[in-house]
C-alpha cells in the first residue's frame, strides 16, 4: 500500500513538473513575442513621427523661425472636430544647417506649363522627371482643410472636406497632416540631400541624381501644387495602412475625386516607395476609371 502511494506521489510530481516545464516555455516564448512587437512598434513610431515632425513643419521664408502644428493638436482636433487655428502653435527655433546655394539645378527633368483649365489641372503627373516653375505658386489658390492650419489648392481643398465630413459621419477621422509646400520649402528640403552629397565628394549633377532618388526636387512634388494631402488618422500615426481610416479611402476616396497615388505595386513605375497616406486628387471621373483599371497615374496617362 505504502509502495502504491509512493508510486503515485512521484509520478504526480513528475507530471506537475513536465506541465511547470511547459508553462515556462511558453511563457518564455510570448513573453519573446510581446517584446519583438514592443521593439517593431516603437521603432515603427518613432519613423513616422519624424516623417510628421518634417512634413508638418511651416516654414517662413528667409527666417530661421517656424510654427509647428504638433501631431498631438492634429489629433485632438480630428477627434473633437474643433477648428485647430483656435489652439496656440508651439513656436520653436530651427538652426538651419548650410546647404547648397543655387539658382538652377543640372538634373531638373523637363519643365511642363500649369493647366490653366480644371480638366488639364486634375491630372496634371509631376515626378522627378516633370516639374513645374517655381512661379507656379502664384497662380495657386489656397484654402484650409477640415479646420486645420493644412492648406490645398481650393478646388481640391472643397473635395477634401466633403469627404472628410463623409468620413467623420461614420466615426472615421482622415486627420490632415501636409498639404500645400511651397517651392522655396521644397527647394530647401533637396538642397539638405544635394548638400550631403557634395561633402561626400560627388559632382554636382552626381549629388543632385542622388538627392533625387529621396526627395522630389523643388517643382515636382505634389506638394507645391496643393494637390495631394498627407493623412494620418486619429489614434496613431504609425502603420496607417492598418488601420480603419486607410480602409476607409481604399473604399470611398474615389467617390470624392482621390486616389493613392503611390500603390505599394507600382513603385517601379512612380519611383516613389509605398505612401499609404499619400492621397492625390484627380476629380470624381478619372479617380473611379483609375480605381477600377488598377493603374497609377502615369500609367492611366501614357506616361509609363
Amino acid at each position: 500500500m505504502k509502495k502504491e502511494k509512493l508510486k503515485e506521489l512521484f509520478q504526480n510530481k513528475i507530471i506537475m513538473t513536465a506541465i511547470i516545464a511547459v508553462l515556462l516555455v511558453v511563457l518564455f516564448f510570448v513573453t519573446f513575442m510581446i517584446t519583438n512587437l514592443i521593439i517593431r512598434h516603437v521603432n515603427t513610431e518613432k519613423e513616422t513621427t519624424e516623417y510628421i515632425q518634417e512634413t508638418t513643419t511651416v516654414y517662413v521664408p528667409e527666417s530661421t523661425t517656424e510654427e509647428v502644428i504638433t501631431t498631438a493638436a492634429l489629433t485632438e482636433a480630428a477627434t473633437t472636430k474643433t477648428d485647430i487655428t483656435t489652439k496656440p502653435a508651439e513656436t520653436t527655433v530651427k538652426q538651419e544647417t548650410t546647404v547648397a546655394a543655387t539658382t538652377d539645378y543640372i538634373f531638373t527633368g523637363t519643365l511642363i506649363s500649369y493647366p490653366s483649365s480644371t480638366s488639364e489641372w486634375e491630372l496634371i503627373c509631376l515626378n522627378r522627371n516633370r516639374r513645374v516653375s517655381a512661379d507656379t505658386e502664384k497662380k495657386i489658390s489656397l484654402s484650409n482643410v477640415a479646420g486645420t492650419q493644412s492648406k490645398m489648392d481650393s478646388r481640391a481643398a472643397q473635395a477634401y472636406n466633403r469627404m472628410y465630413d463623409a468620413a467623420a459621419s461614420e466615426n472615421i477621422y482622415l486627420t490632415p497632416c501636409s498639404g500645400y509646400r511651397s517651392y522655396s520649402r521644397q527647394k530647401y528640403l533637396f538642397d539638405e540631400y544635394v548638400n550631403e552629397y557634395l561633402q561626400q565628394g560627388k559632382s554636382r549633377e552626381d549629388a543632385e541624381l542622388l538627392a533625387s532618388n529621396r526627395r522630389n526636387p523643388p517643382g515636382s512634388s505634389e506638394h507645391n501644387i496643393g494637390i495631394c494631402m498627407d493623412i494620418i488618422c486619429a489614434a496613431t500615426s504609425a502603420n496607417f495602412q492598418n488601420t480603419k481610416e486607410y480602409a476607409w479611402l481604399c473604399e470611398n476616396a474615389a467617390d470624392y475625386g482621390f486616389i493613392l497615388r503611390y500603390p505599394e505595386d507600382k513603385t517601379s513605375i512612380t519611383g516613389v516607395k509605398f505612401e499609404p497616406w499619400h492621397w492625390r486628387y484627380v476629380g470624381t471621373e478619372n479617380a473611379a476609371k483609375i480605381k477600377v483599371s488598377g493603374l497609377c497615374l502615369e500609367e492611366y496617362l501614357g506616361l509609363a
